[in-house]
């Protein structure tokens, strides 16, 4: 008993020691309390769009004072190959440039089991580690560009058919059943997924089922909007 008092005592001592030492100046002995925090004001809505918080799980981070990933906040990259991609960066070829909004829209449909739309990170896996849009499946560049078709041309058409809902019809390719498409990669700086753009005009793909979010995570992360 004596040895468990004393270890108490030893103990109870050191913690208000401990406490001296953190407490600050203003703590009021008589009380038990410190002076009062300064009360954080609530942060404003921040909205996908008016009255719009939230859709499938993707939403925008609340905090008005967040600021953007240190990841993205690179602004100089040598050119090439990091060049500023054009707007329409494959015209003739009429390839629609969306915004985070179609995005999201494509990624609630997909959610909700519409197969015939999918969005599609170009971006090799490690850089899918570090966050990526919700929803979305990984493809990467490197198996489906021009060196990947010049390599392995049946490898590419296997990718189309098992992920891209392609029929392979005794080496004729179908786009009936085809998603549409909604390709990206860091942003307007990344020919990643322009590459695999090029790659699937060049085998055909339909142009109306293929869209560039040309922005890419580097404008997702700017808005704050949710990753997984």
């Amino acid at each position: 008993m004596k040895t468990k008092l004393l270890v108490v005592a030893i103990a109870s001592t050191f913690a208000l020691g401990v406490t001296a030492d953190f407490l600050p100046a203003s703590h009021n002995w008589n009380n038990g309390s410190s002076a009062p925090a300064p009360v954080k004001k609530a942060s404003k809505p921040v909205g996908i769009v008016k009255g719009v918080l939230e859709v499938a799980g993707i939403s925008r981070n609340a905090d008005n004072g967040n600021l953007v990933d240190p990841a993205f906040a690179k602004t100089s990259r040598p050119c090439p190959p990091f060049c500023i991609q054009p707007t329409e960066p494959f015209a003739p070829a009429a390839v629609e440039t969306v915004t985070e909004l179609d995005v999201i829209h494509a990624a609630r449909d997909s959610a909700n089991g519409d197969t015939s739309v999918l969005v599609v990170d170009a971006r090799t896996p490690g850089w899918v580690k570090k966050g990526t849009i919700p929803h979305a499946v990984n493809v990467p560049f490197t198996k489906l560009n021009s060196k990947a078709l010049a390599k392995d041309p049946m490898a590419v058409v296997e990718l189309m058919v098992e992920t891209f809902g392609v029929k392979d019809l005794d080496g004729v390719l179908d786009y009936d059943d085809a998603k549409t498409l909604y390709l990206f990669c860091n942003g307007a700086w990344c020919g990643q997924s322009p590459a695999s753009i090029r790659a699937l005009l060049t085998m055909g793909y339909p142009q109306s089922k293929i869209k560039y979010y040309r922005g890419g995570m580097n404008d997702w992360k700017l808005l704050g909007l949710t990753t997984k």
